[in-house]
């Protein structure tokens, strides 16, 4: 079904939508590239969908522009933007077969016979679904049904795919296959991507970028690696992950980085940017898995002391919360395979971390 690639640059200059007293995207801005997978990541709240609808446009912004490859577009409505579009709830219809419902989008464009044959015939071997053609939604399983959603939306060629929380209806299982299933289709048809989420691990299995944003802001944006390893503020660090918040004020500064005091002890942080002033007050975001339960032989860089409160059982890792003095509840992962022995509530452990583990953060 490959043709020659459709998707454009998308811009968004200045975007504000204001719902009564309610700003649900604030002066917002952001440039989509060719062919990108972006993820449009927050919170119920963070203004994603209204931004995603605003892209489709349902919605028309209060203030500011969307531009096609520098062509302004928000005045146009839906159907002349010529944007497929995916919901949560498969919106297919009932009483259309699969055949059908793929077909719709070819037949509102008044498109022959032919060619219509052709490119829904395309679009189904794209997603696997040819021999369930003949078959109505209901015969279909929820999977099938978004892959029926998926194929519509694709087989009229469109620039870009927009999908909002298309996956959330289904079970974890199924869910985690149509994420491959969706990276899988965006290699092969080479369409630019905007996928609308609040699940943190979809966002970073699927996207190439990943724009995270609250209360109608965008507050970080890049590639998964880029704004899991690199926060920024604590609410990036908090919200896509786990992390943990070790606030101490700047004693002095070391080669690498920093050395930062919390009542009696102390800690060194490596900088990845400019160090900051001596007697600054900073937070610094650990990741639990970054976090190494210490033995005899362990000589990491910083270690902290505390009793274990909680632990569960995931499998491939213990999950563990140890209460320690200065810094209260820290959240550990320790791989099962070498943990030793399952934790026991009110063990004393030593935790260890190296300088490089933690990300110096704004406060948010």
């Amino acid at each position: 079904m490959r043709t020659a690639d459709p998707s454009r640059n998308l811009s968004i200059e200045n975007a504000t939508k204001v719902f009564g007293s309610f700003k649900a995207v604030d002066d917002l801005s952001l440039t989509v590239q060719r062919g990108e997978f972006l993820t449009l990541l927050g919170p119920s709240g963070s203004g994603k969908t209204t931004l995603l609808m605003m892209i489709a446009g349902f919605v028309q912004p209060d203030r500011g522009n969307i531009f096609l490859d520098s062509r302004p577009i928000a005045h146009l409505p839906p159907e002349a933007r010529n944007f497929g579009m995916v919901f949560q709830g498969y919106a297919l219809f009932p009483h259309l077969t699969v055949f059908e419902n793929v077909a719709f989008p070819l037949k509102v464009r008044k498109k022959p016979r032919a060619e219509i044959e052709e490119k829904v015939k395309a679009a189904l071997d794209l997603v696997q679904l040819t021999t369930q053609m003949d078959r109505l939604p209901r015969q279909l399983s929820g999977g099938q049904q978004q892959r029926v959603a998926l194929a519509r939306a694709m087989v009229f060629t469109p620039h870009l795919l927009l999908l909002d929380e298309p996956l959330s209806a289904l079970d974890k299982k199924l869910r985690a296959e149509l994420q491959e299933e969706l990276k899988r289709l965006h290699r092969k048809v080479g369409l630019t991507f905007i996928y609308v989420t609040h699940d943190q691990d979809e966002a970073l299995s699927m996207s190439d970028r990943i724009a995270v944003m609250r209360d109608g802001r965008l507050i970080q944006h890049g590639s998964p690696t880029e704004v899991y390893e690199q926060p920024r503020t604590t609410f990036v660090a908090d919200f896509l992950g786990k992390s943990n918040f070790l606030r101490g004020r700047v004693e002095s500064h070391v080669a690498d980085g920093f050395i930062f005091a919390n009542g009696q002890e102390r800690f060194t942080q490596s900088a990845r940017g400019p160090v900051p002033p001596v007697g600054s007050d900073i937070a610094i975001a650990l990741r639990p898995e970054k976090i190494s339960i210490s033995g005899s032989g362990d000589n990491p860089a910083n270690t902290l002391t505390g009793k274990v409160t909680e632990w569960n059982y995931f499998g491939s890792e213990f999950r563990l919360v140890v209460e320690t003095q200065n810094f209260g509840p820290i959240a550990v992962a320790v791989p099962t395979w070498n943990a030793g022995s399952s934790p026991a509530i009110g063990q004393t452990l030593s935790l260890g971390w190296d300088s490089r583990a933690g990300m110096q953060v704004a406060e948010s």
